[in-house]
Order: structure tokens, then C-alpha cells, then sequence
């Protein structure tokens, strides 16, 4: 049913129920809602500021490196005295703890506002029936906001945004869809492809985490003006470290990122391997990652690495044993067949451990010449690399000190001024 019917059907509801359940007291508490609801939306449509309304949903999941990104992004936005950024979630009712919850707190500041309504007990209908109403005009609340600009920052403009006709800036943070479509799980490529194009075509503005993606949506007809590139901010680490996890070895190499087929920890194991019959005696291999889609076949082959000595699955860990495990690190390995970024590396690079990584263009254009490169599909190659980080002490200590400067490139300050301005160009705004 279109939403102008249900609306519809909705307010006759509320209409019937003022006629059965409208004593004087409720007709008064429903009346003086109406009318804050009202004077609340006409506020924020006389907001002097450029007005930006941000999907937040990706604070409603554990939290990866989209959340990572939205997160940094707001805290370093949020004391800017010529934005209001609105965060619209998965519902615009605040309910009870039955409802979905984010699982970050909300970045505070003067530029922040959260978006939501909660209806009071005492009016003609029960809060939930308030309630129930609000979530089916919620895309029409959000429209009558007002926003200058509609931002997505996870590649999909949600169903909230529908009906709101600020300029819309979306954030594509790979094409591997379309580059690496085996590595993408089947049940939702389809649905990503198909929603991908619809953003490609409706953004004014796309922002990319690197020039590598920028010229791939160029290259997939993408006008140039349409597409800009800002590099990310550092990645997860703290100053503060709680010492590595305990199951970790005391000399190891690392590697960071979810076991899943892009990421091609088989090649690595595959190097190490290599290294071992060269009786180098690498370090023990740290994973440091959950298991993700299509790996157990990978899991197998972990398992059988750690039965064997030489490998330590140590799953998801936090921010602070993760500091410690790239402060430790004898080397960092990064053989991706595919990044959008490669948060990894800067990481890397920022707690001074060296580095060796894909050889493709997105890992060249972020590490530059602070790594070794290898291609993805060569563990030949990869164990020559690895074999001279271990062996040669002034490789080493060069690309530590090159990965350090390199570093300090990657600055969320920067990334969240440079969107701040593309907000404004994306809405005509000086």
C-alpha cells in the first residue's frame, strides 16, 4: 500500500480514536504533542547552518570500518559552527529496550543533533500505537526536516530518505562488487549491485576512501566532477594499550582482517609455508580476525597450522590489544586481493611495525614507499619478501621509519574537514 494510503489510514485511525477515547485531558496532552512535534520540525527548517542529515546505521552493528569511519567522521565534525548534522537511525522512536539499540554511543557536540520522537503516556492512543504511526510516516518526518544535505556513508541511500529532496552525498567505499564479484557473497551481490547502481545514478556527489576507487567509478562511466577522493584517518588504534592477548607468541608476524576470500590468508599461509621449507624459522603468524563468509575451507587450513605450530587464530579482538599486537609485530603481512583503503596499513605504518602488501594499486597509493609489495597470487614472491624483512635489519628499520612519516599523511581532521566542504559544494553552498 502506498504510504499516502497508509498515512491515511492511520489518521482515520487516530481520528476514531479521538472520538472514543477523547476525554478532555487526553484531546489536551495529544493536542499540545501535535503541537511540539510541529514547532520542533519548524525549528530545524529555520536552521541558519547547512543542515546535513546522516544515516547512522552501521552504529547498530558491531562496529567495522564503515562504523569506524561515520564515527570518526561526526567526532571531528561535531564543534563546527557551520554544520548541523542531523543522525537519523533505524527508527525515529525512541522506544523501550526492546527496541534496536546502537552499540556505540552517539559522538556529542554542538554540530550533533540525534533525530528522534517519543510519544507520552496520556494521549488518545497508546504509546505504541503513537509510536507505530510515527514509524510509518517516519521517511515523511524526515523529509519535512528540511535537510540540505541527504549523507550516506555506507555506499545505499536508505528507504528513510526517500521523499527528502536535499542533495544526496554517498561514500562508495570499493567496487568489489564489481572487481571481485566471486569474493561477494551470492545471496546479497544481487541486491548490492542492483542498489549500488541506483546510488551511482541519484548522488550528486560520491566520496571515495581513495584515488584507486575514484578512477574505478570513473573508468565504470562516473563523471569525474561527480567523484572525489579523501583518504581516511588512522585506523583503530589507542595511546593507551592493555598489552597483547594472551595466546599471543612472543616473536610473530601479523595479519589483521576478517577471514574471508578478498583478504587471501591462503596465500600467506601458502608463503609461510614456503619459508619453513627454506628453514628461515619465520615467527609464528597471528590472525588477528573473525572467520567471515566462504572460509571453511581457509579454517581448515588454519587449524591445521596451529596444530602444526605455527599459526595463532586469535579471532576478533579490541582496540587496545590490537595496539599492542602491531607495536609487537616483527612485520605486518597484507595480502588483499582487492581494498578500498586498507585501514591495515596506516595502522601498520602508525605503530612503526614493517610492512609488506599486495601489490595493487590502492596499498601502492596509501603505503607508497614505506612497504614491500607482492602480488596476490604469488607465494613465491610473498616468501621473498618476507624472508627479507626477517633477515635484513636496515630494511627493516628503513621502512619503519619511512611507514612512520608515511603515517602522519592520514589525519581524520583533514577527512573531516574536506568532507565538511564537499557537503557544501554538494549543495551549492559557498
Amino acid at each position: 500500500m502506498p504510504i499516502g494510503l497508509r498515512g491515511g489510514a492511520l489518521s482515520l485511525h487516530i481520528l476514531r480514536a479521538f472520538l472514543r477515547l477523547g476525554s478532555p485531558r487526553r484531546l489536551q496532552a495529544t493536542f499540545v504533542w501535535l503541537l511540539d512535534v510541529t514547532r520542533t520540525i519548524r525549528r530545524r527548517r529555520a536552521e541558519p547552518r547547512l543542515t546535513v542529515a546522516v544515516d547512522v546505521n552501521s552504529f547498530y552493528e558491531p562496529l567495522t570500518g564503515v562504523g569506524w569511519y561515520l564515527h570518526q567522521l561526526l567526532v571531528h565534525l561535531a564543534e563546527r559552527d557551520d554544520l548541523r548534522l542531523r543522525l537519523y537511525g533505524q527508527s525515529l522512536v525512541d522506544e523501550d529496550a526492546g527496541a534496536p539499540q546502537p552499540v556505540v554511543e552517539f559522538p556529542q557536540g554542538a554540530t550533533i543533533e540525534r533525530i528522534v520522537y517519543q510519544a507520552p503516556d496520556g494521549l488518545v492512543v497508546p504509546p505504541w500505537r503513537a509510536h507505530q504511526v510515527l514509524r510509518r510516516l517516519a521517511p515523511l518526518l524526515l523529509a519535512a526536516d528540511g535537510n540540505d544535505v541527504l549523507f550516506a556513508p555506507n555506499y545505499l541511500f536508505p528507504p528513510l530518505f526517500r521523499f527528502a529532496r536535499g542533495a544526496r552525498v554517498a561514500t562508495i567505499h570499493d567496487l568489489s562488487v564489481r572487481k571481485v564479484p566471486w569474493a561477494v557473497r551470492p545471496d546479497s551481490a544481487a541486491a548490492l549491485r542492483e542498489r549500488l547502481e541506483r546510488t551511482l545514478l541519484e548522488a550528486n556527489l560520491l566520496l571515495t576512501p581513495s584515488e584507486a576507487v575514484r578512477r574505478e567509478l570513473i573508468a565504470a562511466g562516473v563523471s569525474p566532477d561527480r567523484v572525489q577522493a579523501i583518504h581516511h584517518g588512522t585506523g583503530l588504534l589507542t595511546t593507551a594499550s592493555l598489552g597483547p592477548p594472551p595466546r599471543t607468541p612472543p616473536r610473530y608476524a601479523l595479519h589483521v582482517g576478517t577471514v574471508e576470500p578478498r583478504k587471501n590468508v591462503s596465500t600467506l599461509l601458502a608463503a609461510w609455508r614456503r619459508l619453513r621449507a627454506r628453514r628461515i624459522s619465520p615467527p609464528p603468524l597471528v590472525l588477528c580476525g573473525a572467520f567471515g563468509w566462504k572460509s571453511a575451507e581457509i579454517q581448515q587450513e588454519i587449524a591445521a597450522a596451529e596444530r602444526e605450530g605455527w599459526v595463532v587464530h586469535l579471532g576478533y579482538v579490541g582496540a587496545q590489544e590490537l595496539t599492542a599486537l602491531y607495536q609487537g609485530a616483527e612485520l605486518v603481512a597484507l595480502p588483499s586481493f582487492y581494498e578500498g583503503f586498507g585501514l591495515p596499513a596506516v595502522e601498520a605504518m602508525r605503530a612503526g611495525a614493517p610492512l609488506v602488501a599486495s601489490d595493487i594499486p590502492v596499498l601502492r597509493e596509501v603505503a607508497g614507499e614505506a612497504a614491500l609489495y607482492a602480488p596476490p597470487d604469488q607465494p613465491e614472491l610473498w616468501a621473498d619478501s618476507i624472508a627479507a624483512l626477517l633477515t635484513d635489519q636496515e630494511l627493516r628499520q628503513a621502512l619503519c621509519r619511512k611507514g612512520l612519516d608515511r603515517a602522519a599523511l592520514f589525519d581524520w581532521g583533514r577527512a573531516a574537514a574536506e568532507t565538511a566542504r564537499a557537503f557544501r559544494s554538494a549543495a551549492g553552498s559557498p
